[in-house]
């Protein structure tokens, strides 16, 4: 007789959810994100990057002014910002959030007539220095966009959610040629204080990294601080906005697992604490 060889992530996480629901002082709502009801604890790390930290040669810059009391680029900007994409089984954030902020902020200064979605999958496929499905960095993603571009997601949709990494095409989907590549022109560390990530973020969203601990998978809502489990990995994600509610400060961030998870595709997360080491590297990209 075989032996079931996982575990479903909602029985994995329903344990440790009745921990998290006894904790005091929450400023968010833990549960079991109906996308993983049905996945294993395998397939949640495989959303994860499992990547070797290495070092980056980037200018940082500090912007000096006064922002804004609060930004919500998803409201301000919703035909540009408002777009909530699905990495699936793949480790893909890395290019989800470049993608994510490359095509937002083309939009919002209207570099196109309209939002373009332009194609994670090329960048996961073709971006040698990173690699695919298993991970990638947030700068060197940004150096390939810088390099060598993208093309549009009509061209080369997105394949590889299952977790296998693709093959790099030479042609769009249909076998015509490639468009020319768009590509963006330079980009720069703004992780330099809060008020200069604030300010940074007036120009439009920017791509950050952060631990992911255990409890961040039961997020359902609310301001997000870690409280309960082991570090799962790292993910890649968007800076959209920042505020505060209740008297606690919070980024709003966009995430690539789909609009049914969380805040409609969206979280929350403690801002000017550096929670989850989500203030130490992000990006600005001219494009």
């Amino acid at each position: 007789m075989l032996s079931v060889s996982f575990t479903l992530a909602s029985s994995f996480l329903q344990e440790h959810l009745e921990v998290l629901r006894k904790m005091p002082d929450m400023t968010w709502t833990p549960g079991i994100p109906s996308i993983f009801k049905d996945k294993s604890q395998q397939q949640l790390k495989s959303m994860l990057m499992h990547v070797a930290p290495i070092s980056h040669n980037v200018e940082n810059a500090r912007y000096v002014g006064e922002a804004p009391e609060s930004l919500d680029w998803p409201t301000l900007s919703p035909e540009c910002v408002n777009v909530l994409k699905n990495q699936e089984m793949c480790g893909s954030c890395w290019a989800f959030s470049a993608i994510g902020a490359f095509s937002d902020r083309r939009c919002i200064s209207k570099k196109d007539s309209s939002r373009v979605h332009y194609s994670e999958e090329f960048v996961v496929t073709c971006d040698k220095i990173d690699q695919g499905c298993n991970g990638g960095y947030l700068n060197t993603v940004w150096i390939f966009l810088q390099k060598t571009g993208t093309v549009p997601a009509t061209c080369n949709t997105y394949k590889s959610g299952g977790g296998k990494t693709g093959v790099c095409p030479t042609a769009c989907d249909d076998g015509s040629a490639f468009p020319m590549m768009t590509k963006s022109i330079s980009h720069k560390n703004v992780c330099t204080g809060e008020e200069s990530m604030k300010l940074a973020l007036v120009e439009g969203p920017l791509t950050t990294g952060f631990t992911v601990y255990l409890d961040f998978q039961m997020y359902m809502g609310g301001i997000y601080s870690h409280k309960y489990g082991p570090n799962m990995g790292g993910h890649a994600v968007e800076f959209v906005g920042y505020g505060e509610e209740n008297g606690v400060k919070y980024w709003t961030v966009k995430n690539s697992w789909g609009a049914h998870w969380g805040e409609k595709g969206y979280f929350r997360i403690v801002r000017g604490t550096n929670e989850c080491g989500i203030e130490e590297q992000c990006f600005a990209a001219e494009v």
